[in-house]
Formats: structure tokens, C-alpha cells, sequence
């Protein structure tokens, strides 16, 4: 209505779009902070139009409709658009946003001035980039570009480098006991499963999330006795590959039943609920675990690290060996520090991370220094 009203042209008041427009400001001030449902987006749009038609009005109350005339339509289309583009800080999207939802072609050019002008605008008030970067920022998840680092792709940079070392393994094979104090210490999302077997060399199989482990310690009837460690008697249950398998895995939907159980125990409430029986128990994790996860070599480049993490929206990157072998894991935070090296060497050096790039900081940077 504010965008497209034409009629009186005291329908909407400088008063009440100053009013409207500084009590939605207010209340997207208080809400946008606590965790409710509410956007930004169309109360930015909605602030932008008030302060746009205002402007128009109060020019033509000020000088005389005989002297200037401004549309108020227009002013509130370009103050929605410079509005929104000064907190938010982008550009071309949304001039095509504000463009097709109007239907006014002709005002692209002018739409996206006034969002560059804000955009710039407010990168120099506040030396900051826009809200959403904010957000990210605050919540300690890093953000990615879409191009590698220039000190990353000129340099001799390698995912050993970055990578985080300490990665915790799982074999294919667990006894119950070993794998509930494993979850208890570590609370990574995900484990590689490796070959543990007799005359295993700890090659990488596969990768189990932990949600799917949490999920088969609540299925007690897929546990069983392991016949060559316990030597249990004839009333245990006795793991055979040729007829138990099938009967002993869980379907999809039985799994997908048990992952939805919530809330997750967490800390010491993991396997609370098991026995000692249940403790000497092992369970099979073959059947569930992924068998191709996204892996690099440890002598493979950081920029072609960078592009595979960027490119398919990872989490995270196991690193291996020439053996296959994990030994390390790439996620955000490592990648992050590319953009840092040779750029901001202060921020470097006073922060401390569980990194090979922060531990070995006076190592890392004669790489490519």
C-alpha cells in the first residue's frame, strides 16, 4: 500500500510514516535479537518505504507541489531498496528482488545506485560488513568465499598444513563399553571407521555419523557376544556372518526410527540404560557407516582443499595418507585461516587453536613467505 497508493495525497502523512516507520524500527531492534520467529527482510522493506514516502512529502509540503513535484511511490520503492541494501550489504540480488516484485523494469538503474550508495554508505559508518556476516561472525561459523585466498593459491600450502591432527577411529567391530567411553570423551559429529581387523593396517573404510551411533546403542537386539574374546556359552548371542547378518541389521526405517528418539543423551547419559551384559556386548557398524566420504591426500594442495570444502558445502574433510590412512581432518575453521596468513599476521599469531597451522605457526609461514 505504501508503494502504490496514489489517491489523497493525505491518505499517508509525513507523521504517520515517520511513526510507522521508527516503531517497526524499534520493535526489529528488540526482536531481531531474541530467539523468536522474525525476519528482517520485509521489515526492512516496510521501515525503507516509510522513510522514503516521508521524504517525498515533506519536499513537497517544503518547496510546493508547483515547484517540485516527487512521487512519493518512487521515493518509498528506492527507500525499501536502500534500506535493506545498507544493513544487509548486497547488491545485484536485490535490485532483481525489488525490480520483479514491483514489475518496474525501468527502475533497475536507479534501484541499484541507491543500493550501491548505501552499501557504501554504511561500510564507512561502521567499518562493518552486513548483517548476516555479523551473525556469522558472532556465532563463530566461519564464511567461506567463493575464490581461494591469493596467499593460499601462490603459495606451497598443503592440507597436512591446515589440516587438524588427533583424528579418534572406530573399527568395523566395537565392543559396546569402548564405544559409549569413546562418545563420552570426544563429541565430534562424525567418526571414521577403519580396518582394525587381524592384520588391519588402519586403512580408512568408511565414516559413521554420531547420531547413527547414539541410535544403534538404543537397539539392543542387534548387540552380540564376540565367541573368540568371551568364549560365552551356548544361550549367548553369537555373531555369524553367514545366516545373522541379515537378521541382526537394522532397515532404514528402523534406523531412522531410533534416530528420531529425543531428547539425545548427552555427557554421562549415554549408555546409562546398559548393563554389565550389555557392556561385553559388540556391535557391527559396517552396515551403517558411509563408504565414500570426501577425502584428500595429505600431500594434496590447500587451494584444491579450499575448493572441494567450498564447492560441495562440506562440514568437514578427512585427510589420509599414501595407506589411505586418516590422519587428520579439515573444517571450517582451518580453511579460514588461509584468508588470514600473509593478510592479518597479527591475528595469527594471538590466536591459539589445536592446528599444525597454529602450533607451528614460525614453520608454516617460511612455507611461503
Amino acid at each position: 500500500t505504501l508503494l502504490f497508493t496514489e489517491g489523497d495525497p493525505d491518505s499517508f502523512s509525513v507523521r504517520t510514516c515517520l511513526v510507522a516507520g521508527l516503531t517497526h524500527f524499534f520493535i526489529l531492534c528488540v526482536a531481531f535479537g531474541m530467539s523468536v520467529s522474525a525476519g528482517i527482510f520485509i521489515p526492512l522493506l516496510f521501515i525503507g518505504a516509510c522513510l522514503g514516502r516521508a521524504v517525498a512529502c515533506t519536499c513537497n509540503n517544503v518547496f510546493g507541489i508547483d515547484v517540485i513535484n516527487l512521487d512519493p511511490r518512487t521515493y518509498a520503492i528506492i527507500g525499501a531498496a536502500a534500506t535493506l541494501g545498507g544493513v544487509v550489504r548486497v547488491l545485484i540480488s536485490l535490485t532483481v528482488i525489488i525490480t520483479s516484485t514491483t514489475s518496474l523494469s525501468y527502475f533497475m538503474t536507479p534501484v541499484m545506485v541507491a543500493t550501491l550508495a548505501a552499501q557504501n554508505v554504511g561500510n564507512w559508518v561502521s567499518g562493518r560488513p552486513g548483517i548476516y556476516d555479523i551473525i556469522l561472525q558472532l556465532r563463530g561459523v566461519p564464511f567461506l568465499e567463493e575464490e581461494c585466498p591469493v596467499g593460499a593459491r601462490h603459495a606451497n600450502i598443503r592440507a597436512r598444513n591446515v589440516m587438524s591432527p588427533g583424528v579418534v577411529t572406530i573399527g568395523t567391530q566395537m565392543n559396546v563399553k569402548e564405544l559409549v567411553n569413546t562418545l563420552r570423551r570426544h563429541h565430534y559429529s562424525d567418526f571414521p571407521v577403519v580396518d582394525k581387523g587381524g592384520g588391519g593396517d588402519g586403512a580408512l573404510l568408511g565414516i559413521i555419523s554420531r547420531l547413527d551411533l547414539l541410535a544403534l546403542l538404543s537397539q539392543k537386539k542387534i548387540f552380540f557376544s564376540n565367541e573368540e574374546e568371551d568364549g560365552g556359552g551356548e544361550g549367548d548371542r553369537r555373531f555369524d556372518r553367514s545366516s545373522s547378518l541379515e537378521e541382526m541389521t537394522l532397515s532404514y526405517s528402523e534406523l531412522d526410527r531410533a534416530r528420531s528418539k529425543r531428547p539425545l543423551p548427552t555427557g554421562n547419559e549415554i549408555g546409562s540404560d546398559l548393563t554389565a551384559d550389555d557392556e561385553k556386548m559388540y556391535l557391527h557398524l559396517a552396515p551403517y557407516m558411509q563408504m565414500a566420504p570426501i577425502t584428500l591426500q595429505a600431500h594434496g594442495s590447500a587451494e584444491r582443499a579450499y575448493e572441494i570444502f567450498r564447492s560441495l558445502g562440506l562440514r568437514s574433510m578427512l585427510v589420509v595418507d599414501k595407506r589411505s590412512r586418516p590422519i587428520g581432518v579439515i573444517k571450517r575453521h582451518e580453511l579460514a585461516c588461509l584468508e588470514e596468513i600473509g593478510v592479518h599476521k597479527h591475528k595469527v599469531e594471538k590466536r591459539k587453536r589445536e592446528s599444525i597451522v597454529y602450533r607451528n605457526i614460525s614453520e608454516f609461514k617460511s612455507q611461503f613467505e
